[in-house]
């Protein structure tokens, strides 16, 4: 080889190329995992979503539950009839009334947040709880109502019944007075004439005992017997008159006011026999007028409610047997 040939170029050996890392198959790879971690996920937040609305169903039950005695307390005192004694369990039902309801009331809302989420076979059984539970609530929001009429009505009929009381007490002493008067001497007069201040005296007490009978139950309409209290009243007073002519020693004018008297008397007599058969049967009729559309939702409701627990129960019952 001259040293003009070119310059004779060696044979470099060549590297084996590296194979590429397919990325299409790295992606997939990691795809896959992620797609397996997020069903894996899914699947467990499916299955605490269906566990948790369970145990929620379970508190909407014991809720229910828990509040059951405090409910039949104020169911009891609804149904008791009115009387002159206020139960010292109508006055604790009224304040049962509202926490019962609230009770029911989260429990409904409770079952609410959860129906959607139970499985299948639980539907049936919680829809029943919460028609009980909305029963409830409706029962619970008319029960004071009730309640309450039931404590002023029992006030009133105490303050009637003294007013009766006070008005027979004066009529006997004014039977006295007539007694006295037909002895027809200066003492009988005069003990005549104390007799009816007495009678007067009862007879003004049972006009204060009315008017409070009506302020306590205002619908109460007691128009009948304050006007036979009125017209006792004037008729008392015309026998105080007939007493001081008499012992005026004006016999002829006493005898004449007489006439005017038994005429009146005879008119209170047709006024006592006009009267409701009880003083009681005014605050009755005003109880069942203001009452009867809240009884009738109440027991409305109480059905709904009686109707639902033995639904959920029937299916309490089929579920333990499955």
């Amino acid at each position: 080889m001259s040293d003009q040939d070119p310059i004779a170029q060696t044979e470099v050996p060549t590297e084996n190329p590296r194979k590429p890392v397919s990325l299409l198959g790295w992606t997939l790879s990691v795809l896959a995992v992620i797609a397996l971690v997020a069903s894996g996920w899914y699947a467990w937040s499916a299955y605490d979503r269906v566990r948790r609305s369970e145990s929620e169903l379970a508190r909407a039950a014991a809720l229910l539950e828990e509040a059951e005695e405090d409910l039949l307390l104020v169911d009891d005192a609804v149904q008791v009839e009115i009387g002159a004694t206020v139960a010292s369990s109508t006055v604790e039902a009224v304040d049962l009334a509202t926490s019962v309801r609230d009770d029911a009331q989260e429990a409904s809302e409770i079952i609410d947040e959860v129906l959607d989420i139970l499985p299948e076979d639980r539907v049936a059984y919680a829809e029943a709880l919460k028609d009980s539970a909305d029963a409830r609530v409706e029962m619970m929001d008319l029960a004071p109502e009730i309640l309450e009429a039931d404590i002023r009505a029992a006030t009133a009929i105490q303050y009637a019944d003294q007013a009766v009381a006070e008005i027979k007490a004066s009529e006997d002493l004014s039977a006295q007075a007539v007694a006295e008067f037909n002895k027809h001497t200066a003492d009988g007069v005069r003990a005549s004439d104390a007799l009816s201040v007495q009678a007067e005296g009862k007879l003004q007490a049972a006009q204060s005992l009315i008017a409070s009978a009506t302020a306590s139950f205002p619908g109460a309409d007691f128009t009948a017997f304050t006007g036979y209290v009125e017209a006792k009243i004037s008729l008392i007073a015309l026998a105080k008159e007939i007493d001081a002519v008499w012992l005026a020693g004006d016999i002829a004018g006493s005898n004449a006011k007489l006439d005017t008297y038994n005429q009146r008397d005879a008119e209170v007599v047709a006024m006592a026999q006009a009267l409701p058969a009880s003083v009681r049967d005014p605050i009755a009729n005003a109880y069942n007028a203001e009452t009867a559309d809240a009884s009738k939702r109440y027991f409305d409701a109480r059905e709904r409610a009686r109707t639902a627990g033995e639904r959920v129960g029937e299916l309490r019952e089929a579920a333990a047997d499955d």
